[in-house]
């Protein structure tokens, strides 16, 4: 299987939970570590990972699919655990995990099967344990089509050893950041709530899987307690004269403080998304910046989507798989049109061969092969356009007689793909209704951020923050993310967020659900009811004026006991933008247009027309109904006049020739 890879990496690489303990009893006693190590982290309980950010599949036959575990410098694996569910269709044959060609488990292709093995250091590939995961058929060539899948997951890793600290910034941007934890102080200045802002985009785009955390300063201390191993802390602060960056330590944790005013310091924290930061060779650094990429254009290869090599081989059925979003065209898409080119092995007499293309599951084209190359082009249906896409390609082929086991299949088919002569072009507009959906991919490059009134300073950032990791996670470029105010943001024609919304700001912006109470329909659709005197937090996805805003936001009745704080608007939002990111597959979870939370129970997705019309909705049409029954009054004393005018023309015509009538009779009689 053929997965997107950021930045043309290889490797699948996942965001692992190592096992982290600081300390542990097996050290409490050792020597103080020296200056460049921090406390050692002997582990014997390890941390999971969830299995969404650290699971890689297989299907039959396939060469090894890649997993890599980052494992910090300075520590050393001890033992890797966890499962393997084999699905679908199961064919005789076995499943193996190996590292570096040792082979860690091989057992048969059936059920769940349990991987626990002890690894070392000359297992690791620059601090990473690579694992390669194959699923071996019994007979390799085999002509059925198979629906079977191995997956391995809930992965795990104990580690043993003293965690070195990193000695320049460079070192400190690692390979692998499996969590990342951000102070942000009770009343953060502009600058530092636009550098904060930056840095956890930045951090996102370096590091999509790793965790964010914001914690109010004082909590620091607890929250990196727990943190696994190789996470990193950053502090920003504002101060006078230019942005430096210097390496430290904080709560026994490495630390990167960044400080600096106005846009200098938010483009040294954007800075830390660039991979030229490995030049930044000493503690301290000075004037890091860095200019944000173009917007990739309409026109994308195989090779600018990730995919390095395509080979399909074998009798049967083959297939591979390429991640197509539509943020790597730079922004929305209406329709996209696809050319797919590549060579084969010449089909043997007698044998069979087509390559068919899926676009989501749709047939988009299947094509017979001859003689030794192929040239596929096709159109996807608008309707099947969606943020996150994926594009199959499946080779299904029969030697003469179709025998896959015998001779023939000393000679099997294979079929590669010209990675860089393959493309996919795109057209700008809209494919998805408005809603969550046409997230990240609407911002391009540029993401406007506007704090309102309707949360703390401290709040408004925690929140923010964590929805620009969320909606860079899924966005292949880097974001430039701007603080901005909310008369600016909804003045402007750009699409961005606008956090802690006001019920006076949400009116103004045109918010589908205003921020007052409300209750549900449609119950066959939805199992959630809000009555009008809850609070709750919303986030809204809408279209307003051509572009498409984001608007958190929450709303506590008048009675409402204020001082608990699970009932106050600015906890409520801070609840979403947590449960945004935590969802397994990232932004791209969310559906409909609407994401609302109580004081209790998980949040709950709504479209906007399970809602009764708000006063305030109706209200906002109370001077337009004005406008249209004035005009209405005006056209009605329009007609009216006409007749009565109309009326009164043609009784002055008839009295008129009446008159000549009369005078024309008159001067008759007189004659």
């Amino acid at each position: 299987m053929l997965s997107r890879l950021r930045a043309g990496s290889v490797v699948l690489t996942c965001a692992l939970l190592a096992a982290v303990q600081f300390p542990s009893a097996a050290n409490a006693a050792a020597p103080a570590a020296a200056p460049t190590e921090r406390a050692a982290a002997s582990h014997t309980n390890p941390a999971t990972a969830p299995a969404s950010l650290a699971s890689v599949s297989a299907m039959p036959g396939q060469s090894g699919q890649q997993l890599a575990v980052p494992v910090a410098p300075g520590l050393q694996p001890a033992r890797i655990t966890g499962s393997i569910a084999v699905t679908g269709q199961p064919t005789t044959g076995t499943i193996r995990v190996s590292v570096q060609g040792r082979t860690l488990l091989e057992a048969p292709a059936k059920g769940i099967i349990a991987l626990d093995a002890p690894v070392s250091a000359a297992d690791l590939t620059d601090h990473q344990l690579v694992l390669a995961l194959e699923y071996n058929p019994a007979v390799r060539d085999v002509c059925t089509a198979t629906q079977s899948t191995a997956t391995l997951n809930n992965i795990s890793l104990t580690t043993q050893g003293t965690e070195t600290a990193p000695t320049t910034v460079a070192e400190f941007l690692a390979p692998s950041v499996p969590a990342i934890l951000i102070p942000v102080p009770a009343e953060p200045s502009t600058d530092v709530s636009a550098a904060i802002l930056a840095a956890s985009a930045a951090m996102a785009h370096r590091y999509p899987d790793a965790a964010l955390t914001l914690v109010p300063p004082q909590d620091m201390d607890a929250e990196a307690a727990a943190l696994p191993a190789g996470s990193r802390i950053i502090t920003i602060s504002a101060t006078d004269g230019p942005a430096s960056t210097t390496l430290a330590t904080q709560a026994g944790r490495p630390a990167l403080t960044i400080t600096g005013t106005g846009d200098q310091l938010r483009t040294a924290a954007r800075a830390l998304a660039d991979t030229k930061s490995a030049l930044a060779d000493g503690s301290t650094v000075t004037g890091m910046t860095s200019t944000v990429p173009a917007a990739a254009g309409p026109e994308q290869t195989f090779t600018d989507l990730g995919a390095q090599a395509i080979r399909l081989a074998g009798y049967g059925t083959q297939e591979t798989y390429l991640g197509v979003n539509q943020s790597q065209f730079g922004g929305p898409v209406s329709a996209i049109s696809l050319q797919l080119r590549g060579t084969h092995t010449a089909v043997p007499t007698g044998g069979q061969a087509a390559l068919s293309v899926y676009w989501n599951d749709y047939l988009l084209s299947s094509q017979t092969l001859a003689g030794d190359t192929f040239d596929i082009t096709a159109d996807v249906p608008a309707g099947h356009i969606q943020s996150r896409n994926g594009l199959r390609l499946r080779l299904t082929a029969l030697p003469a007689g179709g025998d896959c086991s015998g001779p023939a299949g000393l000679l099997p088919m294979e079929l590669t793909v010209d990675t860089t002569g393959s493309k996919l072009t795109a057209q700008r507009g809209h494919s998805i209704k408005p809603g969550f959906a046409r997230f990240p991919q609407v911002l391009g490059t540029t993401l406007p951020i506007a704090f309102d009134a309707g949360a703390t300073a401290q709040q408004n950032t925690n929140n923010a923050a964590t929805l620009a990791f969320s909606l860079q996670r899924d966005n292949d470029s880097l974001l430039d993310v701007r603080l901005t105010t909310p008369a600016a943001l909804l003045d402007s024609s750009d699409s961005g967020l606008l956090v802690g919304a006001t019920p006076a700001t949400a009116e103004r912006a045109g918010a589908p659900l205003r921020l007052a109470g409300f209750r549900t329909v449609s119950s066959r659709d939805i199992e959630y009811g809000v009555g009008t005197s809850a609070p709750y937090g919303a986030l809204e996805a809408y279209e307003q004026n051509g572009r498409n805003l984001l608007l958190l936001g929450g709303w506590a009745p008048d009675t409402a006991d204020t001082k608990a704080p699970a009932a106050t608007p600015g906890t409520l939002q801070a609840s979403l933008a947590s449960y945004v990111q935590q969802q397994p597959g990232g932004w791209s979870s969310l559906s409909r247009n609407i994401l609302v939370t109580q004081t209790t129970g998980n949040p709950v997705l709504l479209e906007t027309n399970a809602i009764t019309p708000q006063a305030e909705v109706t209200d906002g049409f109370r001077p337009l109904a004005l406008w249209l029954a004035a005009a209405a009054a005006a056209l009605v004393l329009a007609a009216g006049t006409r007749v009565l005018l109309r009326r009164r023309h043609r009784r002055a015509a008839q009295a008129h020739a009446d008159a000549l009538e009369q005078a024309a009779a008159d001067t008759a009689r007189g004659q």
